[in-house]
């Protein structure tokens, strides 16, 4: 039997790629090869499944982020770090964020879940509204939400256009405020 570790892997790709609304229960059994009354074990519903995989994703971005920094002084190359990480699931793998996509299905997502994706984006700002405070920017607040939203909104055009200059193009603009 997959582990809950294996069954998080495979819908969190699924759903990066079609969205929480498109898969379903059987999908994941499906690529798993199991019983869709299998994944009831290990998550009681699709809403638990989606709150387990929101914070494991959020989890593994502040921990990627944290280890890639700890080291780092300049606030500019932290910045290049978060920008990185958002780049790099879109370019090895086509894949955008998965709080991208749920964002978008917030009106038909249940509200523990959107919660959730929202503790996500509030988590990110943080990290980003310290980044512009410590390079001594004006409005570091809204600098941090400014360059979320851009980054999270050029993963959506870039992979819709399959072309990493748009995220590349925004990321610069994100970095420029930051000298």
């Amino acid at each position: 039997m997959p582990t809950a570790q294996t069954i998080l892997d495979t819908a969190e790709a699924q759903m990066r790629a079609r969205g929480y609304n498109d898969v379903s229960y059987r999908n994941i059994a499906d690529a798993l090869g199991m019983k869709s009354a299998s994944l009831h074990y290990h998550f009681a519903s699709k809403t638990d499944l989606g709150i387990a995989l929101v914070g494991r994703y959020a989890e593994n971005f502040r921990a990627a982020y944290a280890a890639q920094t700890e080291d780092m002084g300049a606030p500019s190359d932290k910045l290049d770090v978060f920008i990185a990480l958002h780049r790099q699931a879109l370019a090895e793998q086509e894949l955008i964020c998965l709080c991208a996509v749920l964002g978008a299905e917030r009106g038909s997502l249940p509200e523990a879940l959107n919660s959730e994706v929202k503790s996500f984006f509030t988590g990110n700002i943080e990290i980003l509204t310290q980044l512009f405070k410590s390079a001594h920017h004006r409005a570091p607040n809204r600098a941090a939400k400014a360059s979320i939203s851009a980054l999270e909104g050029a993963l959506i055009v870039a992979g819709v256009n399959s072309d990493m200059d748009v995220f590349d193009a925004t990321a610069e603009l994100v970095r420029a405020q930051i000298s």
